[in-house]
């Protein structure tokens, strides 16, 4: 947003807060008015923040009513969320967990990844020391701790089951979908326009069979009347016993060849 664009006195607040630059995400609730009978400032004040586990000094511009600075944690600390990494012991890995194509150390080291950047697995890819594709590692570390979890609670019942024993990582769906998603975004504005009108055939053939089959029944039915009334004397009474089904009458501009000649030039 422009400084110009803003009324003059809200554009004087933002220089005096932001130093002429507006923030990017407000840490406090701008809308809020304050009552008129409380004197509001604001004052750059140092804060910490929990989820950090240094020791690291930051600051920011904070709402002081009455002279009365805010308390408590950084507002934004609750959104840091963190994951619990199954750990295994050296018996355990010799036991249950080894596998021609991964060596102890180089699972050692996935593991310690994971719990450094929170199963942020480009950011793992990216660090590790050997050439290892993202799904690689998605399916090393998922089947290590499925076999963790299962060695540990052979018993389990499946209403107690874990997310990972219940849902195991497929790593050759996982591929998979990843390559459709290219196919899909690597297509051109034509491919996509093609795509299209064959759907669009596609749907008006569907509307058309259900309309040719509903105009067979009604020709059929009203042909049927017409029938049994010119064989009937004036005495004669219908009934369905002499009652003759004539063959379906379909219209002679739509038929099932042209149809199927319309679905050919789909392909």
């Amino acid at each position: 947003m422009e400084k110009n664009s803003l009324p003059h006195n809200e554009s004087q607040k933002v220089d005096e807060i932001a130093g002429g630059l507006a923030p990017l995400m407000p840490a406090v609730d701008w809308k809020k008015k304050t009552p008129s009978d409380k004197k509001v400032t604001w004052q750059w004040r140092p804060f910490k923040h929990s989820a950090r586990k240094d020791d690291l000094q930051l600051s920011h511009w904070v709402k002081v009513v009455n002279g009365v600075p805010p308390t408590g944690d950084y507002s934004f600390a609750k959104y840091n969320k963190s994951v619990d990494i199954t750990s295994y012991t050296d018996e355990e890995y010799e036991k249950y967990l080894t596998n021609p194509n991964w060596t102890k150390e180089e699972t050692d080291q996935l593991f310690d990844l994971c719990d450094r950047f929170n199963l942020k697995f480009i950011v793992i890819a990216d660090r590790f020391p050997s050439s290892r594709t993202v799904e690689e590692l998605k399916d090393r570390y998922y089947s290590v701790s499925q076999a963790i979890l299962i060695a540990r609670n052979p018993s389990s019942g499946d209403d107690t089951l874990d997310p990972l024993v219940k849902e195991p990582y497929n790593i050759s769906q996982e591929m998979k979908r990843k390559r459709a998603l290219s196919l899909i975004l690597s297509q051109t504005k034509q491919q996509e326009r093609r795509d299209e009108e064959v759907l669009a055939e596609a749907k008006r053939i569907s509307e058309l069979r259900i309309k040719v089959a509903g105009e067979s029944k009604s020709v059929a039915a009203s042909n049927s009347s017409v029938d049994v009334t010119e064989r009937a004397s004036p005495n004669e009474t219908v009934s369905p016993s002499n009652m003759q089904r004539p063959s379906t009458v379909l219209p002679s501009i739509i038929t099932s060849d042209n149809l199927g000649t319309s679905a050919r030039g789909l392909h």
